[in-house]
């Protein structure tokens, strides 16, 4: 079926938080069309499955190549946006586990460098956010219970 990865992970030398922000990703680095030749940078809008203070996991259907540079730009709650220079560190396709069968979504790891003090600062005060917010109440949370008779 062609199912395909590229790099292994290692340890995570920050804690994650599991948080679904929405980024824009844009290449440092042009790349060619293969049929026209023409050079173009490449710009998405991506979701985070987890994001830290050295780097994020995007789900993307369209992984970047592994090695590319990008400008991650992130708008912060209280107005503003924080940009961080990334590289991608690896890459993962739509693939079957082993023996369990459980689908892995697809997307890339990024690793962030090059981050000044200010824009650490502030992706720390993001990352505190984020932590400190209490997990979403569902519809059956916000209801009164019903009455047994």
């Amino acid at each position: 079926m062609g199912e395909w990865r590229q790099a292994a992970t290692s340890l995570q030398k920050y804690p994650r938080v599991a948080t679904a922000v929405p980024v824009r990703i844009s290449t440092v680095d042009p790349e060619s069309d293969p049929v026209t030749g023409n050079r173009f940078f490449r710009s998405a809008e991506e979701t985070t499955a987890n994001l830290s203070r050295g780097g994020a996991f995007l789900r993307s259907w369209e992984p970047l190549e592994s090695g590319r540079r990008v400008i991650v730009a992130i708008d912060m709650p209280l107005g503003g946006e924080l940009q961080l220079t990334a590289r991608v560190v690896w890459t993962r396709r739509e693939m079957r586990g082993g023996s369990s069968q459980e689908v892995e979504a697809p997307g890339y790891g990024l690793e962030f460098f090059e981050c000044s003090d200010r824009e650490l600062a502030r992706l720390d005060r993001l990352l505190d956010a984020l932590g400190a917010a209490p997990p979403a109440l569902s519809e059956r949370d916000t209801q009164p219970p019903t009455p047994r008779i």
